[in-house]
């Protein structure tokens, strides 16, 4: 009895006496026995004289009373009551001896304090407002916002564990039935919170939460702007809700602001973003976005938001951020019906990130994915949130800055909108082929073909001269001369202004059918929201995207081409035999052997699989391979009109350029069209190829904002779309999760680290299967396994490791050092060179029948000096620099003793190459195309000669027995690899061997 009278931690016996409890005292909370004695208070302020006379009266009866905290007693009934009600044995039994032992004491009231005259009585509890309602829920809210904060900066051991748990599952596509595995499965090891609480932590943690927008369930449009009133869609009159009046379809949008703000919570994050600050141009160079006139032009401007000028220019902070938006149309199931099922996502890129930060997919920043099945029928009313979202971060946001302790104003601008032609045409509202001016870049007019129901854009009028026109085509329906050539140098191209202008035309149009003549005239849709946001100018913030239009738009139809399966025509001299086609897919289908890794994945038969190639394997294919081995099989003239584009695409690819260059690109372009007008129909992404040189003088390279990180992004989503009911709710819940883990990284360092998955962001110095020797540290040359101690030098490789002694040291004879180097050394069989060079791994290493024996990556360029006049022996001695090419057998680890006869006063450990050369390979393999048919002699290099891996290609092109082609990509240009290397640094056994 007496351990049930004590209270509980934040529970109380109450002594109300209300009707409903009696007078049996009962136990609740500290705040629930507030308001019973409040209730009590009130219900004795109805009836007080009834109660006073009560009162009254026992006093009267019993004499006085003693108060003490609700409980009456007095000496002489003492043994007739106890604490709380007569005792048991109070009818039988008289006298202190016959009393039980009384429990114990409840807990004491808090002494009443006289009530000061200017406060409040205790009735007036019943007379609370609403005033003082709100006004506790303000105190309330306070409060509970101040414990938030706490809680958001503490992190339980079982909290990190989970949010590191979440990342691989998001990373490693991990499905919540298989975490729900693991998390039960390892209950008494580890714990993780479950999947309801682990996402309302992560909102809680991030401060990232979607808005969700109402859409068609067609996804006609979004019920914003002119259509949020909208109950039935205007279009397809689906209703917008079910019958429970739930909406049918979401559109989930990601806000940003809250994510910017996040990065500058974390020193090391702040630190990179000021690369755009630090940034120092330079005349004549092309190296990044920031060389590009839009952002100069930028620079130069002041902040002008809805007619409002701010007296700000752009980028005046040195923590104002620069982006670029995406977006992109993704099929989320293989042929799983005939119906479409495509959605597409949109995301930006942080441009203030160094180059080698921005593509990182922990560095993307999700902006939402427009779901399907359909495409959107009006792109504008799901950005409208987007288009809000830049208004405000042009005005500007508070923002605190970790590194500065302070808060700050801190401002985004998008500067460019970036996506394949057909995503640009849809959200910069250009109406493409159906209209007049089809070309988004310039107003050029073009020629209607009534057969195919489009236009197309001709630098020369095929009217003109109808003689070049094949019989079995059908003619364009134009008369000659009606519209002239076009002067590919003087282009009319489209500006802002004259868009401005030709919108009021249509604007100002009486009737819907003189708006859409013009609109066909001047091939607009409309206006574009995008428009409202200042720092976007249409069209110079849309350039063409290099991924789309050369690799996966132009690239097919040159392949189709050359197969014959374009057109109806198949003599054409261009096309290829059908077994000089077989012969180049075998060809290239074998080239993954003696390619490595590094450069690409495996390519498939291109004759028979090339729907199987992506945008990196078609680069890759049309800059190496195919100009090997398409020579000798293509018609001479055609064979070097396919290497003026392979020259275009690695001027477009080089990492740094010059603004001559680009010039000079432009005329090199302009080639290449016109001699492809005489091939085959000059179609809309052709005639875009002549505005590329523009866009990279406007907005930069075509590396800074490539769609290759949206096709990774596209492909995150692909693989979280397990669900064939409802794919959307799990895909928009799978990128809000990649959002919010990237933003709490930013926060917690802790599980930024975590999200490395045991590599390290910093290049590591090396692994246990490698080994660096002290006289070669400043070299970055770094040995790895596997290691052969006591490897016993046969003679004929200690005949070529004395003459390279001797030829780098003449104090001694040849035979001296023969003598003089040991019989045992170390052999090592992969070498990797730091500091982002490559891994090689030799040929002594190399097994075949081993899974990365199938990867060859033992074929190397070296270089070192020889004499130039070394075919006359009456000249004098002149040492050059030259290139070579082989293969790495092995690398030998040789310790020289002390010696003083050889000058050497400590051991001193050489790393040699043990190289069989390519034989009568002279030359750069990186500016041209070197053959050898078989190797050569053998010698012995320093280590430090060998510069980088190459790869070679075997083909029967130009002679009948076969010959090596050599493969270098040591030109500098940007790789189009979508293995983005996450962490820094290399596997000790993977795609990098």
């Amino acid at each position: 009895m007496p351990g049930d009278r004590k209270s509980r931690l934040g529970e109380a016996l109450c002594y109300c006496g209300l009707e409903k409890y009696g007078s049996v005292p009962h136990r609740v909370s500290v705040r629930t026995r507030y308001r019973h004695m409040a209730e009590a208070d009130a219900n004795d302020a109805v009836k007080p004289m009834e109660i006073d006379n009560e009162l009254d009266e026992e006093m009267r009866e019993d004499g006085p009373q003693e108060e003490h905290m609700g409980n009456r007693h007095d000496d002489r009934d003492m043994d007739d009551y106890s604490d709380y009600g007569p005792s048991e044995a109070s009818s039988t039994l008289k006298g202190w001896e016959a009393l039980d032992t009384p429990p114990a004491s409840p807990p004491p009231m808090p002494p009443q304090s006289p009530t000061p005259e200017d406060d409040e009585p205790e009735d007036d509890f019943a007379r609370i407002t609403a005033e003082d309602y709100r006004e506790y829920d303000c105190w309330f809210g306070e409060d509970q916002h101040e414990l938030d904060e706490i809680a958001a900066e503490m992190l339980t051991e079982e909290e990190m564990d989970t949010i590191k748990m979440t990342a691989i599952c998001l990373f490693g596509h991990i499905s919540e039935r298989n975490y729900e595995c693991v998390r039960f499965s390892f209950r008494n090891k580890v714990h993780f919170l479950s999947i309801y609480r682990t996402t309302w932590k992560l909102a809680q943690l991030s401060g990232t939460q979607p808005q969700s927008i109402d859409c068609c369930i067609n996804v006609c449009h979004a019920f914003t702007g002119p259509y949020a009133e909208e109950t039935i869609c205007s279009k397809c009159k689906e209703p917008r809700y079910d019958s429970k009046k739930r909406p049918r379809q979401v559109f989930e949008y990601l806000p940003m602001n809250p994510r910017l703000r996040g990065l500058f919570n974390n020193p090391t994050m702040v630190e990179k973003m000021y690369y755009r600050a630090n940034y120092v141009q330079e005349d004549g160079a092309m190296d990044d976005y920031l060389d590009g006139e839009q952002y100069k032009k930028l620079r130069r401007s002041r902040i002008v938001v809805e007619g409002e000028d701010l007296g700000v220019s752009y980028f005046s902070g040195s923590c104002d951020i620069a982006y670029a938006v995406l977006t992109d149309g993704v099929e989320i199931f293989e042929k799983a019906h005939q119906e479409a099922s495509t959605c597409w996502p949109i995301m930006a890129i942080n441009l203030n990130l160094p180059a080698s930060e921005r593509l990182k997919l922990r560095n993307l920043i999700p902006l939402g994915v427009i779901p399907g099945p359909h495409k959107p029928g009006d792109f504008d009313s799901f950005l409208q949130p987007f288009v809000e979202e830049a208004i405000e971060q042009a005005r500007g946001f508070q923002a605190y800055d970790i590194t500065k302790k302070r808060n700050f104003t801190l401002r985004a601008h998008p500067i460019m909108i970036l996506g394949d032609m057909q995503a640009i045409k849809y959200v910069s509202k250009i109406k493409g082929t159906k209209g007049k001016k089809p070309c988004c870049g310039c107003e050029s007019c073009r020629i209607y073909h009534r057969e195919c129901r489009t236009y197309y854009l001709l630098l020369a009028n095929p009217t003109d001269n109808p003689e070049c026109i094949p019989d079995e085509r059908v003619d364009p329906d134009t008369s000659p001369n009606v519209i002239s050539s076009l002067d590919p140098y003087n282009l009319q191209l489209r500006t802002s202004h004259r868009i401005a202008k030709q919108l009021r035309n249509m604007d100002a149009a009486l009737t819907e059918c003189e708006y859409n003549n013009l609109a066909r005239d001047y091939g607009l849709t409309g206006h574009s929201i995008l428009d409202r946001i200042p720092s976007i100018r249409r069209p110079d913030s849309y350039p063409h995207e290099f991924l789309h239009l050369f690799l996966l738009n132009h690239r097919p139809e040159l392949v189709e081409l050359w197969a014959g399966t374009k057109g109806p025509n198949n003599t054409s001299d261009y096309i290829l035999t059908s077994q000089a086609w077989a012969t180049i897919g075998h060809e290239t289908e074998e080239t993954s052997k003696t390619i490595p890794a590094a450069f690409v994945r495996p390519l498939p038969n291109i004759a028979t699989c090339w729907a199987s190639y992506c945008g990196e394997s078609w680069c890759f294919w049309l800059v190496y391979i195919g100009p090997i081995v398409l020579r000798g099989r293509l018609l001479e003239k055609y064979y070097n009109h396919y290497m003026e584009l392979v020259k275009i695409i690695k001027c477009l690819l080089l990492v740094t350029n010059t603004t001559a260059r680009i010039e000079q690109l432009r005329h090199e372009i302009v080639r290449y069209v016109e001699k492809y007008e005489e091939l085959s129909v000059c179609k809309t992404t052709l005639h875009a190829l002549l505005h590329v040189a523009n866009d990279v003088l406007r907005c930069g390279p075509v590396w800074v904002a490539w769609s290759f990180s949206v096709e990774r992004y596209c492909r995150e989503i692909t693989f979280c779309a397990k669900s064939k009911v409802i794919p959307y709710k799990t895909i928009n819940k799978h990128v809000l999760q990649l959002s919010q883990v990237a933003s709490i990284s930013c926060r917690f360092p802790e599980i930024q680290k975590a999200l490395l998955f045991g590599k390290n962001d910093a290049p590591a110095p090396i692994s246990r299967m490698e080994y660096i020797y002290p006289e070669y540290e400043n070299e970055n040359i770094i040995l790895r396994f596997p290691r052969l101690r006591g490897f016993l030098l046969k003679p004929n490789v200690r005949k070529r490791v004395a003459q390279f002694f001797c030829t780098n040291n003449t104090s001694q004879t040849y035979r001296a050092w023969l003598d003089f180097i040991p019989e045992r050394c170390e052999r090592w069989g992969k070498l990797r060179i730091a500091d982002g060079g490559d891994s090689i791994r030799s040929a002594i290493a190399c097994n075949p029948l081993a899974a990365y024996g199938r990867r060859d990556s033992s074929f190397v360029r070296f270089e070192f000096q020889k004499d130039k006049n070394e075919d006359d022996p009456n000249a004098e001695i002149e040492m050059i620099d030259a290139i070579g090419y082989g293969r790495l057998d092995f690398i030998l680890a040789i310790t020289l003793p002390r010696s003083q006869e050889f000058h050497i006063d400590i051991p001193t450990t050489h790393i040699l190459a043990h190289i069989t050369e390519a034989k009568d390979v002279e030359g750069d393999g990186a500016t041209e195309i070197l053959r050898f048919s078989h190797f050569g002699w053998s010698v012995v290099l320093n280590i430090t000669s060998i510069k980088h891996v190459a790869g070679r290609v075997f083909t029967q092109g130009m002679r009948q027995m076969g010959e090596w082609a050599i493969v270098d990509r040591s030109e500098g240009v940007a790789r189009t690899d979508f293995q983005v290397d996450e962490h820094g640094s290399d596997d000790e056994e993977g795609w990098e061997n």
